[in-house]
């Protein structure tokens, strides 16, 4: 198993991986892989895709940089062989070496497996967020218009 951080160029690989954790078609995976912002890892082996992650970069109103973990996940495969540590643990080390000063994402109450990997990788439940809002709004998909 390697880790591939995704370059412009990669749209088979993108696409393999949205179709296996998403379900969905992307026309053109061009934006996000050549947006400044995204920072996206492929867990590979076996010339397949096992797992990814992917966040954004963001600046903080108080003038420091932090990164957004987005979504991680493996394939029911390949779980419990520390392919979701690596993905965590490569994105993590790609927001410290480009000096950003934290890392932050959400999880599901209820999703006890993800949370003990996120604890086991020195993650700390943050004490001002208990509840995570989003708002949909356009079709991420392209199919309403």
């Amino acid at each position: 198993m390697r880790i591939h951080r995704l370059t412009a160029e990669d749209h088979e690989l993108l696409d393999a991986a949205v179709r296996k954790f998403r379900g969905v078609e992307v026309r053109d995976h061009t934006p996000f892989l050549t947006d400044p912002a995204t920072i996206a890892l492929l867990a590979l082996g076996d010339h397949k895709v096992l797992g990814w992650v992917w966040g954004l970069r963001q600046r903080h109103v108080c003038g420091y940089s932090q990164v957004q973990l987005y979504e991680i996940g493996v394939d029911q495969t390949a779980r419990r062989r520390g392919i979701g540590r690596a993905l965590l643990t490569a994105f993590r080390d790609q927001a410290v070496s480009e000096g950003h000063r934290k890392m932050w994402l959400f999880t599901d109450e209820d999703n006890h497996a993800a949370k003990a990997l996120y604890e086991a990788a020195g993650g700390q439940p943050s004490p001002h967020d208990d509840a995570g809002y989003w708002w949909q709004l356009d079709d991420p998909c392209g199919t309403s218009r």
